[in-house]
């Protein structure tokens, strides 16, 4: 093996670490948002499920929906759970009004979009 090539092995190898280093570190600042993202989707389609059953929900209802609900990623330890569902229920009933799977319905509650 000559000199060049031992150089360029080196290089090669700080290239791919400095790489993967900034790739976790990305991916480490964004978690926080990532688990927020995961946790909407995953109460979302909690509500959704209620709803396809009995037609129209109230705050209150996806509160006791949401209850517990925990997300993780394979690769952290960090866990996300619904702790305050009475307060998460706002957010997630916001959320799924502006995706446009739900529409406000007669009353206090909510339906399915048609």
């Amino acid at each position: 093996m000559s000199r060049g090539e031992i150089i360029l092995g080196i290089l090669l190898f700080a290239v791919v670490t400095a790489v993967l280093y900034v790739w976790g570190l990305r991916k480490s600042l964004s978690q926080q948002e990532d688990l927020t993202r995961m946790l909407l989707g995953k109460c979302g389609r909690r509500v959704l499920r209620y709803l396809k059953k009995h037609g129209t929900i109230t705050l209150r209802e996806i509160a006791a929906e949401i209850r517990g609900v925990k997300v993780g990623q394979a690769w952290s330890r960090k866990r996300l759970t619904v702790v305050e569902p009475e307060q998460f229920a706002e957010n997630v009933a916001q959320y799924l009004l502006e995706q446009q799977y739900i529409q406000p319905a007669p009353g206090k509650g909510y339906r399915l979009k048609k």
